[in-house]
């Protein structure tokens, strides 16, 4: 089984913080290309990204990748398995992401109503510079679900 963790809303509180620092493959940026049909040279050619964003060193990570990987710490880890995703409102992001680099995403939890959690997040480069910022709100897993999903680890 996949490790992952199962928190209901009433396990948070407002002020709530986690943080995951992560870096993409140029193998994750292909795949998720593929998956998507998304053919933007800039995520292909380090030669179109450099002449997008002067001074790059390759292409460019897609933003949905990012964003995906965002929603899939929310079903994973923050709140965990169970979660569901009900909106996801990013900014555009201030500067490039490329394969290799290290983003630190960082989740504030700024409103609980009732299962739903309202979740303010950045994004910042290894360098402490905000590349982005983003609004979520998830719909914790219940009683119900926790339990089932206790009995299964």
């Amino acid at each position: 089984m996949i490790n992952t963790k199962c928190m209901t809303a009433d396990m948070f509180e407002v002020g709530n913080e986690y943080t995951k620092t992560l870096s993409f493959s140029r193998k994750q940026v292909d795949v998720y290309c593929e998956l998507t049909a998304d053919r933007n040279a800039i995520h292909r050619e380090p030669e179109a990204a450099q002449v997008r964003f002067p001074g790059v060193q390759g292409i460019i990570v897609p933003g949905g990748l990012i964003q995906s990987t965002v929603s899939g710490f929310f079903g994973t880890e923050f709140p965990g398995d169970g979660a569901i995703g009900l909106s996801f409102v990013p900014e555009r992001f201030r500067s490039p992401v490329c394969p290799d680099d290290k983003i630190e995403i960082h989740f504030v939890i700024t409103r609980i109503r009732g299962a739903v959690l309202e979740v303010d997040i950045t994004i910042n480069s290894d360098t402490g510079e905000r590349l982005t910022s983003a609004k979520a709100k998830v719909l914790a897993p219940d009683d119900t679900y926790r339990d089932w999903w206790q009995a299964q680890q």
